[in-house]
């Protein structure tokens, strides 16, 4: 149990990277994403480097070709230099780099003075030696080491340089500002591709989402409701397009940026920037904290939207019943306890957020502290960094303590979208119910078996017994029931019976526990789900409208239907009449159940459903049970018509619906008690007595059925209805 537990909590970690394999499709984006990034990282970098020669001007007043010309110098030699034209000053000599004889403090000078400029000899690339006096005395040839071509061509630019210092500072901020322009135009790409990326990967996470949705066992449906599934549609997938769009918008933006001007700082000081990475992994940690605790806290805030959700779906559906039932100030209650439940884990997050970019802020500040106090020892008392060089350092410091700090927040973002990213795949991983084509066998096309000509054209249920997930007793117990081919079939009985259940197994809405039921010969476990659904037809008594036309709604599932074969299916569900009073007819447009149609107008649509599909098999689940009274005797017409061109399954508590079936089967607590025509139950069946005393006499007079036989006396038994 606690590996199972483990392992679930792992698999809620990477929920995140699993979600990121669905930015594979689009890899051509989030490549050019991550090129513009790292172009975004470059010019930043090449920003903080221009900073460098302005620097050494208004400190040293430098001109740019004088700094880049004692930098090559001292690289060639080995030694850090000061002073310029004819003579220089050796500041620090490096004891593995130095050329022979060279040490610290010693002045330098040309051999053979000709007015030539001490630098611009240094660092000639032609030179490969140079013939300098050390501290006045004779001349000795010191050996040059060779310079790279990135080394030539800064010598070159410089060399273009003007030598007015406020010159050199202008072109520099010019050259910035150029920089700027572009890197803001690269951004602009890097971020749009970056979202687009996002938006298209959780585009596909809720079309498998929902694909899956539909595919679920209704069991799922029964436990969760579907305010569940449209929260993690929703809001979920929200907070996880958040998360993909950070992880490769700042993410990848800032971290890049980090490293190369982390890189910048190594190169420029190696010994002061490995003395900052020391801090790197405390930062690190305290990051990996926070995020632990604001990823726990999202799950649980997200699982308090979706109860809200639910409630406020619930309600609303039912506001007829909350007035009439004076309970308006129950609903405030009950939906103030899970608001104040949201929003306690919002805050706690909020706290967490809030508290995260001071802690972070405070630590860095004492991180710079320590860091400069270093650094000043290394200008002040060792001479290994020249003032301009710390200054850059602290800039590239200041630049990734600016990328971490937005890293941190990415961080609490995808801490967010790993907890809806596990929501997400939590569905996703259900067993679905759909079994793909070749697995089973394919049942014959309606039309193949009407004409076949077999001894088992029928349905059989043998021995099935069934219980609900979480259900405390079966719903059905050991049901044998056989059904010729073109038979109706009444099935009554009181609420709870089994009577919904019994039809619902019938297209695999679920599976028995026990026993099979077979179509044909066949069980229908052994054949596809979709060739057993093309063979029925379902009429509930929740009168389903979807959004769209009355054709479409008609037609739903068979897109290839004719208008004149929907609107033959209208005509026998006498449904023609009140839609051509429509001002668009057919073409009229519904919003779902809100279509400000009446319950008989919806039901009757329906069945006009049913009668277009032409199916072999159908079951009509209390199909009258919301027809107006002023068509109810035209519906029940169809209803009869219908029961008579096909193998049909009737659940209803009317009794001229019950009298037109051939056969009536009579349920309680799961089990079937009685079966027959209803003379012989009336007779010898005690629960189907009771149920017509107490249900079905009361609507005799409505229905015609006068002359209904009488109940004998001694079959008042004891099951009430």
């Amino acid at each position: 149990m606690k590996g199972l537990e483990a392992k679930t909590k792992s698999r809620r970690k990477d929920s995140f990277w699993r979600a990121c394999r669905y930015l594979g499709p689009h890899r051509r984006i989030v490549a050019i994403s991550i090129i513009c990034a790292l172009a975004v990282g470059v010019l930043f970098t090449s920003g903080l480097g221009t900073m460098l020669p302005v620097m050494q001007v208004l400190i040293t007043e430098d001109t740019v070709q004088q700094w880049v010309n004692r930098n090559i110098a001292a690289m060639r030699l080995g030694v850090s230099l000061a002073g310029s034209g004819q003579s220089l000053r050796i500041v620090r000599a490096d004891p593995h780099k130095a050329a022979e004889g060279l040490r610290d403090g010693q002045s330098i000078a040309l051999a053979e003075p000709g007015g030539h400029d001490l630098l611009l000899v240094l660092s000639d690339p032609a030179q490969t030696s140079a013939l300098l006096s050390l501290d006045g005395g004779p001349a000795v040839t010191v050996p040059l080491r060779s310079i790279g071509p990135h080394y030539v061509a800064a010598r070159a630019v410089a060399a273009q340089m003007p030598q007015r210092a406020i010159g050199a500072i202008c072109v520099v901020l010019a050259f910035l500002l150029l920089l700027s322009v572009t890197g803001n135009v690269v951004r602009f790409f890097q971020e749009y591709l970056s979202e687009k990326a996002a938006v298209l990967a959780v585009r596909d996470i809720r079309r498998q989402l929902y694909d899956h949705a539909l595919h679920l066992h209704l069991s799922f449906f029964s436990q969760k409701g579907t305010s569940d599934i449209t929260s993690r549609l929703t809001q979920d997938a929200q907070s996880l397009q958040e998360g993909l769009k950070g992880i490769l918008g700042n993410s990848v933006q800032e971290s890049i940026k980090a490293a190369m001007a982390l890189g910048l700082a190594l190169y420029v000081s190696w010994a002061l920037t490995l003395f900052i990475i020391i801090f790197a992994p405390v930062m690190m940690l305290i990051i990996r904290k926070f995020g632990k605790h604001i990823r726990r806290a999202a799950r649980s805030a997200m699982q308090n939207a979706s109860t809200m959700l639910g409630q406020i779906e619930s309600t609303l559906a039912g506001i007829r019943v909350v007035k009439a039932s004076n309970a308006e100030r129950f609903e405030r209650r009950r939906f103030r306890r899970t608001i104040d439940s949201l929003v306690g884990e919002q805050l706690r997050i909020a706290r967490l957020e809030a508290f995260n970019t001071p802690a972070l802020e405070m630590l860095t500040l004492v991180v710079v502290c320590i860091i400069v106090v270093y650094a000043s020892y290394l200008v002040l008392e060792t001479h290994r960094l020249q003032p301009s060089t710390f200054f850059l350092v602290m800039a590239c410091l200041v630049g990734i303590g600016e990328s971490l700090r937005k890293v941190s927040k990415i961080n609490n973002i995808l801490q967010k979208s790993n907890a809806a990213a596990a929501r997400l795949f939590e569905i996703i991983d259900l067993p679905a119910e759909r079994l793909r084509r070749g697995e089973r066998a394919q049942l014959p096309p309606a039309r193949q078996r009407l004409v076949l000509q077999t001894i088992s054209s029928r349905i059989d249920f043998e021995d099935v017994s069934f219980t609900y997930p979480g259900g405390g007793h079966p719903a059905l117990r050991n049901v044998t029931l056989s059904v010729p081919r073109g038979r109706s079939i009444a099935i009554v009985g009181r609420n709870g019976s089994g009577k919904s259940t019994l039809v619902a197994l019938l297209p695999r809405f679920y599976d028995p526990d026990s026993g099979r039921i077979c179509i044909d010969g066949i069980d229908i476990r052994d054949i596809t789900l979709a060739s057993l659904r093309r063979q029925i037809g379902i009429v509930t008594q929740d009168s389903v409208i979807f959004p769209g036309t009355i054709a479409e709604n008609i037609a739903y599932g068979l897109p290839l239907a004719t208008r004149q074969q929907i609107e033959d299916a209208a005509r026998r569900a006498f449904a023609h009449e009140f839609i051509m009073e429509r001002p668009d007819g057919y073409d009229t447009v519904l919003g779902g159940q809100d279509s400000q149609l009446s319950g008989g107008q919806k039901q009757r649509l329906c069945i006009a459903r049913a009668i277009l599909r032409q199916t072999p098999i159908l079951i009509l689940d209390e199909a009258t049970s919301q027809v107006d009274a002023e068509s109810e005797h035209l519906i029940q017409q169809a209803i009869e018509s219908l029961m008579h061109e096909r193998t049909t399954f009737v659940i209803a508590h009317r009794v001229s619906t019950i009298l037109s079936a051939d056969s009536i089967v009579v349920m309680d607590r799961g089990r079937i008690v009685g079966q027959g025509a209803h003379d012989e139950l009336l007779a010898r069946c005690p629960t189907y007595q009771q149920l017509y005393e107490r249900q079905l006499v009361g609507v005799r007079a409505r229905d015609g059925l006068t002359n209904a036989p009488e109940l004998p006396q001694a079959s008042h038994g004891g099951l009430g209805a």
